[in-house]
C-alpha cells in the first residue's frame, strides 16, 4: 500500500513538472518555470525578429530581470536586444528630426499646416521610442530620444513665443480660428486674456460683418468679459448713435445682436427702466382675474411700483427711456361642452366578519389534539416473550410517542398564532354613487396697456397688447376619495382645484414681444409736456376700465341710503362686529366686539380700510369707543322721550360676515334687563325688536327712520325663541357718551 502511494505521488510530480516546462503558444499570459524563464522567452522572440514583443516581455517581467542583474548571459541578451531596438527606431527618428531641423521660423500662415505636421510626426516618433520599456532602463538608454525631445521642445518654444506677433498679423477675417491653425497648442482663453488690448484693437477696427465673423470663429473660446465687449461693439456698429436713436432702432439692433448668438447684459449708451404700475384697486375689484407676468428677456432694469412711487424712483428719474406696463383687464371664461354622470362605488365603512385564518387555526388545533389522543391510546406491549414482536411493538410505540411530541410542539405554535390572530376582521363595505364628469374649454384673455416714453425726445407711444391662453379640461366633480378606482379616474380627469389653479396662474408675455408691437407702430408716437400728463392718462384708462366693469355689473345703488356711510366693519383677531360714527373720528360699538384689545382694524363703506384705538369702554353696558384715523359721517340720535310700539326699525350690520346688510322689524317693547356681561348693577334699558340681530350685527345701529334709537347687542337663540332681539336704549348710550365727554348729534 505504501509503495502504491509513493508511486502515485511520483507520477503526479512528474506530470506537474512536464506541464510547467511548456510555455503557452499565441496570446494570453505567460507561464514560466525553472525550465523556461523570461530570458528564454525573449531569446525565442529575438530569433523570430520580434524585437518590440521581446521588449514588452522585458517590461512585463522587469522585476525578474532586475533580480538577474549579475547574470552575464542575461546582460548580454538585453544589450543585444537594445541594439536591435535602436536599429528599429533610429531611421524614423533621424528622418523626422531632419524635417524639423529644416523648418524656418517665423513663417507665413499658409505654411503653418506643414510645420504642424512635421512637429506632430517627430512627436509621434519620440513618444513611440519613449514607450519602449528597455529604453527606460538607464543601462540600455538611447540618447537619440533625448536629443529628439529637446529639439522638438526648443522649436515649440520658439513658435509659442512668437504667438502674440503672429496673432497681430493673422487676418481677422480668415476662415479658420487662429488657435486651430497655429503650429503649436496655445491655451486659448489664457492667451486671449493676456492679449486683451490687442484683441480690443481688432474689435474696434472691425466692421459689423467682421465682428460677426469674429464671434462665429472665436466665440467659444473668448472669456466672458471679451464676449461682452464684442457684443456691445457689434450693437454700436448697428446703432452708432444710440444716445439719439429712437427706441425702434435700438430694439432692431438689439434683436440683431441676439440673432447673431451674442448676449448683452445692458444696452450700451442708454438707460432704460421698466415699471409695472398695475392698479391694486383693479385687482381688488375683480377687473384683474389673473396676473400677467412679464418675462424680462431684455437687459432692462425692472421696477414694480405704484404709479406715484414708480415715477419718483431713482431708476426712472435717471432713465432715458421708460417702459410702462399697466395691466388693464384679464378675464376667464368657461364653455361646458358635455356633462355626464358616471356610476361607481366608494368605501362607505366596514363590517365585522369571521376571520378565516382564525377558523383554520382552530381546526388545526383540534386535529393536533386528536392526534395526541389517538397516539396516546395505542401503546403496544413490549413483554410478549416474542423478541421480534417486542422489538416491533417498541418501534411502533416510539413512533407514536414521537408523533405525540410533535403534535404538542405544533399545538404550542398554534396557540401563539391564535393569540395574535383576531377572531373578527373588518370587511370593507362599498356603496354605489355617481360622480359628474364635465368637459370644458377654459379661455383666459388679457389686455395690457403699455407706454414707451422717450424722455430725450419728450415723446411717447401707447397701445394695448392682448394675450390669450386656452386649455381643455375633463373635470370630475363629487369624486369620492375612497373610490377604489380613484387613481384610474384621476388619470383621465382633473379636479376643480386644478382648473381653478389654471385660471389664477399668470400668463407670461415677453418684453421683446411688446416692443416688437411698438416697432411696427413707431410712426404713431406723440409728444408730451410732462410725465404728470402721462400719469393722468394711465389713471384715466384705469377709470375707463372700472366704468366699463360697472356698466356690466348688476347690483344696487350704493349711494341711495346715506346711513350706510356711517357704518363700519369692526375686526379683532378672532371675531367681527359692527360699529358706527358718533363723531367724525369716534366710532361706537359693543364691548364684547373689541374686548380687551387696544388696537382695532376697521373697514368703511366702499372697502376703504382704516385703523383705530380703543379709548373707552363700559363692560356692564357692553359699550366701547374707538378713535379712528379716517373720518366719517356721524349718525344723528333720536331725542324724544318715548317711542311707539309697532313702529318700523332697521338694523345695519354684518350678520355672519355678510357685510353691510340691512334687516327690518318693529319695536316690540322697551324693557329693562340685566346686561349680557353678567356684571352686577342696575338693570339696563333695552329696545326689544323682531328685526333680526345675528352674530356680526353686534355694535351696529338700530335706526328709526334716519335716527339711531339703539345699539344692537344680542338675541335669544333661535332654538329657544324666534324674534327676541335687543338693542341698548339710546338713553343708556347718552349716559356713556356724556361720561366720556363725546359731543354727539341729536335731533
Amino acid at each position: 500500500m505504501r509503495r502504491f502511494v509513493s508511486v502515485t505521488l511520483l507520477s503526479v510530480c512528474f506530470l506537474f513538472l512536464l506541464t510547467a516546462c511548456k510555455a503557452p503558444q499565441g496570446g494570453g499570459g505567460n507561464s514560466y518555470s525553472m525550465f523556461y524563464s523570461p530570458a528564454d522567452h525573449v531569446s525565442e522572440l529575438m530569433v523570430k525578429g520580434a524585437y518590440t514583443e521581446a521588449s514588452t516581455i522585458y517590461g512585463n517581467e522587469r522585476t525578474w530581470f532586475q533580480a538577474q542583474g549579475d547574470d552575464p548571459d542575461v546582460q548580454a541578451l538585453l544589450t543585444n536586444l537594445a541594439s536591435h531596438l535602436k536599429g528599429v527606431y533610429e531611421p524614423e527618428l533621424r528622418r523626422t528630426m531632419a524635417e524639423v531641423q529644416k523648418l524656418t521660423w517665423p513663417a507665413s500662415s499658409d505654411t503653418w499646416s506643414g510645420i504642424k505636421a512635421a512637429l506632430a510626426a517627430l512627436e509621434r516618433q519620440v513618444v513611440s521610442a519613449e514607450s519602449v520599456p528597455l529604453f527606460k532602463n538607464p543601462e540600455y538608454g538611447y540618447p537619440l530620444i533625448q536629443n529628439a525631445r529637446q529639439q522638438l521642445e526648443t522649436k515649440r518654444t520658439e513658435i509659442a513665443q512668437y504667438a502674440p506677433t503672429a496673432f497681430t498679423l493673422y487676418p481677422i477675417n480668415a476662415d479658420k480660428n487662429f488657435f486651430a491653425e497655429y503650429p503649436v497648442n496655445l491655451q486659448d482663453q489664457d492667451f486671449l486674456q493676456k492679449q486683451k488690448t490687442l484683441w480690443a484693437k481688432k474689435v474696434q477696427c472691425a466692421t459689423s460683418k467682421e465682428l460677426l465673423h469674429m464671434h462665429k470663429t472665436y466665440g467659444d473660446v473668448l472669456p466672458a468679459d471679451m464676449q461682452k465687449e464684442l457684443a456691445q461693439t457689434y450693437f454700436r456698429k448697428l446703432c452708432p448713435n444710440v444716445e439719439k436713436a429712437d427706441f425702434a432702432a435700438i430694439t432692431t439692433a438689439y434683436d440683431a445682436v441676439l440673432d447673431a448668438g451674442m448676449q448683452l447684459d445692458a444696452i450700451p449708451g442708454i438707460k432704460i427702466a421698466f415699471i409695472d404700475v398695475t392698479s391694486e384697486t383693479l385687482k381688488k375689484r375683480g377687473v384683474i382675474e389673473f396676473p400677467v407676468g412679464v418675462e424680462m428677456d431684455m437687459p432692462i432694469k425692472a421696477l414694480n411700483e405704484d404709479l406715484k412711487k414708480g415715477f419718483e424712483s431713482k431708476a426712472v428719474k435717471s432713465a432715458d427711456i421708460i417702459i410702462l406696463f399697466n395691466l388693464a383687464a384679464t378675464r376667464t371664461s368657461r364653455k361646458v361642452d358635455t356633462s355626464t354622470h358616471v356610476k361607481s362605488t366608494y368605501l362607505a365603512g366596514y363590517t365585522k366578519v369571521n376571520n378565516p385564518e382564525w377558523d383554520i387555526l382552530q381546526v388545526e388545533l383540534q386535529q393536533s389534539n386528536m392526534e395526541i389522543m389517538t397516539n396516546s391510546n395505542t401503546q403496544l406491549p413490549t413483554s410478549t416473550g416474542n423478541p421480534y414482536m417486542d422489538l416491533g411493538n417498541a418501534l411502533a410505540n416510539w413512533e407514536s410517542e414521537t408523533k405525540v411530541d410533535e403534535a404538542k410542539e405544533r399545538i404550542e405554535e398554534l396557540k401563539k398564532k391564535v393569540r395574535t390572530t383576531p377572531r373578527f376582521i373588518d370587511e370593507p363595505v362599498y356603496d354605489p354613487y355617481r360622480f359628474q364628469r364635465v368637459e370644458m374649454d377654459v379661455l383666459k384673455t388679457g389686455s395690457i396697456q403699455y407706454y414707451i416714453i422717450d424722455k430725450r425726445k419728450k415723446t411717447y407711444y401707447s397701445d394695448f397688447f392682448d394675450v390669450t391662453s386656452k386649455e381643455f379640461f375633463t373635470v370630475a366633480y363629487q369624486l369620492q376619495e375612497t373610490d377604489p378606482n380613484l387613481e384610474e379616474y384621476m388619470s383621465t380627469n382633473v379636479t376643480e382645484k386644478m382648473v381653478d389653479q389654471f385660471e389664477k396662474e399668470a400668463i407670461s408675455v415677453k418684453l421683446s414681444e411688446l416692443l416688437s408691437n411698438y416697432s411696427d407702430n413707431k410712426a404713431k408716437t406723440r409728444r408730451y409736456r410732462s410725465l404728470a400728463s402721462i400719469r393722468k392718462d394711465v389713471v384715466k384708462n384705469r377709470n375707463v376700465a372700472l366704468a366699463s366693469m360697472k356698466e356690466k355689473e348688476y347690483g344696487f345703488d350704493k349711494h341711495a341710503d346715506k346711513r350706510f356711510e356711517s357704518v363700519l366693519i369692526v375686526q379683532n383677531s378672532s371675531s367681527l362686529g359692527t360699529g358706527f360714527y358718533v363723531t367724525d373720528d369716534i366710532v361706537l360699538t359693543n364691548y364684547h366686539v373689541v374686548e380687551e384689545q387696544k388696537f382695532i382694524e376697521l373697514k368703511k363703506w366702499g372697502d376703504l380700510e382704516t385703523f383705530g384705538k380703543v379709548i373707552a369702554k363700559d363692560v356692564r353696558l357692553d359699550l366701547a369707543l374707538i378713535k379712528v384715523q379716517d373720518r366719517g359721517i356721524p349718525v344723528v340720535f333720536y331725542d324724544k322721550k318715548n317711542v311707539k310700539i309697532g313702529e318700523t326699525v332697521e338694523a345695519i350690520g354684518h350678520p355672519h360676515g355678510m357685510s353691510f346688510t340691512l334687516s327690518r322689524g318693529v319695536i316690540s317693547t322697551v324693557r329693562t334687563s340685566p346686561g349680557i356681561s353678567g356684571v352686577a348693577g342696575n338693570p339696563i334699558l333695552f329696545i326689544q325688536t323682531d328685526a333680526p340681530i345675528n352674530p356680526g350685527n353686534s355694535g351696529g345701529p338700530l335706526f328709526l327712520g334716519n335716527r339711531v334709537i339703539g345699539v344692537n347687542d344680542y338675541c335669544v337663540t333661535k332654538d329657544i325663541s324666534e324674534g327676541l332681539n335687543f338693542s341698548i336704549h339710546y338713553s343708556e348710550v347718552f349716559k356713556f357718551l356724556n361720561e366720556n365727554h363725546i359731543k354727539y348729534q341729536k335731533g
